[in-house]
C-alpha cells in the first residue's frame, strides 16, 4: 500500500547491529552466552536473544567463569573490564566506536589537566543515569561536571580549571545540546579558559530524525516503534510528534490497542508513517507495516 511508508533512515545502528551479530555468532562457539545487561533498550531484541539460549545479566558477580559475555555497544567503566580480565572470563567488547572514541578523548584530556564536562542524561529527572555517561565519567581522571541541561550550566560558574574539554552522550538531543553549549561558550568566553568542543551526537541519530520528520511532514498518523527506556526513541518520539499525531509503540503487536487508547481510528485515505530508533530491528517495522495493510485491506477491502 502506497500509504503505509517506513522511513527511509530509521531503525538500528551500525553499533547495535554490531553488538547483536556478535551475540548472535558466539553462539556457535560457546554453551555459554552472557550479555552484560540488555544489549539494547528493545524488549523485543532481548526477548529474541533469550530464547536463543542467552542469558542476560545486570550483577559482575553472577557471571561464572565458563561463560562468555558480551559487553554492549553503550560502553562499559574501566572496572568492568578489570574484572573479566581479572576472572579470566571471555568476553566481547562490543562498545560503539563512537562511544570508545569519547572515551579515548575524556581519558586523554583528563589526563593533561583540562576539566571534563559531559552533556548527556545523568539521572538529573529521571534518577537513572544513562549507561553512556556511567561508562564515560569512568574514564575521566578528574570528577567530571555533568550537564543535563541549561540550568546545569551554572556549575561552571565555579569552575577553577583554565582548561576544559567537553563532550555528548552520542543519543543526546541535538537541539538541546547546541542551546547548552552556547550557554557554556558565553559563559567560559568571558573568562581566560582554553576549551575543547566535541559535539559527539551520533550522526546515524541525526539522519534518522531528519528522514522521520520528512515522513511525518506527509503523514496523518506516525508509529515511534522502540524500547521505553531507549533513550535515542525518546528524542525521536519527540521530534517527531511537533509535526503529526504520533504514538510510541514499545510491541507492535499492541499497535491496534493503542490506537484505541488515543481514540484513533484508521481509515482507507490516511496516511501513515513507520520510524524507528537505533536499537529497533528493521524487521519489526516491516512486520507492523504489513499488519496494518493487512487490517486495512480486511476492514476497506483496498
Amino acid at each position: 500500500m502506497e500509504n503505509v511508508k517506513i522511513s527511509k533512515v530509521c531503525g538500528i545502528c551500525a553499533g547495535c547491529d554490531n553488538a547483536i551479530k556478535t551475540t548472535i555468532n558466539k553462539l556457535q562457539n560457546h554453551k555459554k552466552v552472557t550479555l552484560f545487561k540488555e544489549i539494547v533498550h528493545n524488549k523485543n531484541v532481548n526477548k529474541m536473544l533469550e530464547k536463543m539460549g542467552v542469558k542476560i545479566k545486570d550483577d559482575l558477580n553472577d557471571i561464572e567463569n565458563n561463560e562468555f559475555v558480551i559487553l554492549r555497544a553503550h560502553g562499559e567503566p574501566p572496572e568492568t573490564y578489570e574484572y573479566l580480565k581479572n576472572k579470566k572470563i571471555e568476553f566481547a567488547d562490543c562498545t560503539c566506536f563512537n562511544v570508545r572514541k569519547i572515551h579515548s578523548d575524556v581519558e586523554k584530556f583528563s589526563g593533561l589537566g583540562f576539566a571534563i564536562v559531559v552533556i548527556g542524561k545523568y539521572g538529573k529527572h529521571s534518577g537513572i543515569m544513562h549507561p553512556e555517561i556511567e561508562g564515560t565519567i569512568g574514564y575521566s581522571k578528574t570528577v567530571p561536571i555533568l550537564i543535563e541541561d541549561e540550568e546545569d550550566v551554572e556549575k561552571l560558574k565555579t569552575l577553577t580549571s583554565q582548561k576544559v574539554y567537553m563532550t555528548c552522550q552520542t543519543t543526546f538531543n541535538e537541539e538541546k545540546a547546541d542551546k547548552i553549549i552556547e550557554k557554556i561558550k558565553s559563559i567560559l568566553s568571558t573568562r581566560n579558559v582554553e576549551f575543547e568542543i566535541n559535539k559527539s551526537i551520533c550522526s546515524a541519530q541525526k539522519q534518522i530524525n531528519i528522514s522521520s520528520v520528512e515522513l511525518a511532514k506527509t503523514c496523518d498518523l506516525m508509529f515511534v516503534v522502540g524500547g521505553k527506556k531507549s533513550s535515542n526513541t525518546i528524542e525521536l518520539f519527540n521530534n517527531v510528534k511537533n509535526y503529526t499525531t504520533t504514538i510510541f509503540l514499545e510491541d507492535i503487536n499492541e499497535y491496534k490497542a493503542e490506537l484505541k487508547k488515543n481514540n484513533i481510528a484508521l481509515s482507507k485515505n490516511m496516511k501513515i508513517g513507520i520510524t524507528a530508533g537505533a536499537s529497533t530491528m528493521k524487521s519489526e517495522l516491516e512486520e507492523l507495516k504489513k499488519l496494518i495493510e493487512k487490517d486495512l485491506e480486511k476492514d476497506y477491502g483496498n
